[in-house]
């Protein structure tokens, strides 16, 4: 045996079929931008310039790495609570360019509603938006206690979504959603609500696939899916067009929801009848086999002495500076400060890695124009940009017939071997035939395998 260079092992490998997959990427945050104070939400509006909301009322501009003087907008005025009840999302229409149309969604004063609003932008300043409003939606509370707005987003349908809360006390060790209201088909809260706003400048429509919509049986149109709690984010994949929602537990659990771009509407999340995939409540619920469950759930508050406790949805990676991202999502916990990067693959099954990276109050993300992703601290009001580690250098096979090479792997690099190798102490088995070359691994000169070899793709 011979010893190999710490960072690199040269194998001569028998290559047959060749299956790329990405490999988990590091994550790292850069201070992008210092100076917001308490951001709830980040946006592009098409080009360089970075939109970014703060809870009190106000959308700010980051043009050139620095704050714009004048907002975007502000309507520090309307919003309940400057510190906790204000702006919670915002959205581009798709057609923003042309049309200069933005959506909001924010809690309004005097009586604490949910407030879903139309915007322009200033027809003579493209940094300046006009502040006459149209009020497209407006969902009145009950309980008045919290989860009542969460995120809005346009498809590729060019529908807007809207994500609300249950309306219900986020308190510890109470009985969640008491109204039932995420199951309650006559209530707008808890649910997925899906609208077109092309129909006129005034009002919207509901879209014809809307699953809910025979006259008079008392069930509210706009609803598109139902049984969440807390949706505090969502996006779509860029790519893909796929819905993924990151909606906080009660106690227990905290889940990743996913809907693929072609899947029906009318999805059951489950809750208040299950909290991620165990069952909450025993009152009457629909069968199980018509609820969706999350694709990923960790343990929350009661299950983990505390440690993490309200997951932050965040963005499938759809970028070109960090290949190793690629195709991730990427989400983060309120509370812990935790990030992971999760990654599902074309049979359905997914990875979920634990980053090391940590930021205090991580309380939302957002894409550029060319598909970058930031996050931003609530506590701070830093927004930050998120890098991965870069990938190893990656072998182009034109041949699915058995050809021998000569080549050189970072130690990064995994290997779907169907025979023995030398070093097992050095080697990491992920799952199946899946191993990891670890620096130190050591093989005899012209060793052969019979291998496939993953890399880090740049594309689907």
């Amino acid at each position: 045996m011979r010893a190999i260079n710490r960072h690199i092992v040269c194998l001569a490998i028998i290559l047959t079929a060749v299956k790329i997959y990405a490999q988990s990427p590091v994550l790292s945050l850069e201070i992008y931008q210092t100076g917001l104070v308490r951001p709830t939400n980040i946006q592009s509006a098409g080009d360089s310039r970075l939109f970014v909301s703060e809870i009190g009322g106000k959308i700010k501009i980051i043009q050139n790495n620095s704050i714009l003087p004048t907002p975007f907008l502000d309507i520090s005025s309307k919003v309940e609570d400057p510190q906790w009840a204000g702006i919670n999302s915002f959205a581009f229409h798709p057609n923003y360019a042309q049309n200069g149309r933005f959506y909001v969604l924010y809690i309004r004063k005097p009586d604490n509603v949910v407030q879903l609003s139309q915007f322009r932008k200033s027809a003579g300043n493209a940094n300046l938006a006009d502040t006459t409003e149209t009020r497209l939606l407006t969902i009145p509370h009950v309980l008045n206690i919290g989860h009542r707005g969460g995120a809005i987003s346009f498809g590729a349908d060019g529908y807007l979504y809207i994500a609300t809360g249950d309306d219900a006390d986020g308190g510890r060790n109470i009985v969640g959603d008491p109204l039932n209201n995420a199951q309650n088909l006559a209530k707008l809260f808890g649910k997925v609500l899906r609208i077109d706003v092309n129909a006129n400048n005034n009002t919207y429509a509901i879209p014809p696939s809307n699953p809910y919509q025979m006259p008079n049986d008392g069930i509210r149109d706009e609803i598109w899916a139902r049984g969440l709690r807390n949706p505090w984010r969502m996006s779509f994949d860029r790519s893909t067009g796929d819905l993924w929602i990151g909606d906080n537990g009660q106690d227990g659990w905290e889940e990743i929801d996913f809907l693929a771009k072609n899947a029906p509407s009318g999805a059951n999340f489950g809750w208040r009848c299950y909290e991620g995939n165990h069952r909450y409540v025993q009152t009457v619920c629909e069968d199980s086999i018509t609820m969706t469950f999350p694709i990923h759930e960790y343990a929350g508050f009661t299950n983990n002495n505390g440690a993490g406790r309200s997951v932050i949805g965040g963005f499938v990676y759809r970028g070109q500076q960090f290949p190793a991202m690629y195709g991730h999502y990427i989400y983060a916990d309120y509370i812990s400060g935790n990030f992971w990067a999760l990654r599902r693959n074309p049979n359905g099954s997914y990875q979920n890695v634990a980053q090391s990276t940590t930021l205090s109050s991580p309380v939302t993300f957002g894409e550029d124009w060319q598909g970058e992703l930031y996050t931003a601290s609530f506590s701070n009001g830093n927004i930050y940009k998120i890098k991965a580690q870069s990938c190893p250098s990656s072998l182009t096979l034109t041949s699915f017939d058995p050809i021998t090479s000569n080549n050189t792997f970072n130690a990064g690099n995994s290997i779907n071997a169907t025979n023995s190798i030398a070093n097992a102490v050095n080697v990491t088995y992920t799952a199946g035939n899946s191993i990891e070359l670890k620096p130190g691994f050591t093989t005899a000169q012209g060793s052969i395998f019979n291998a496939k070899i993953s890399t880090c793709p740049t594309s689907p």
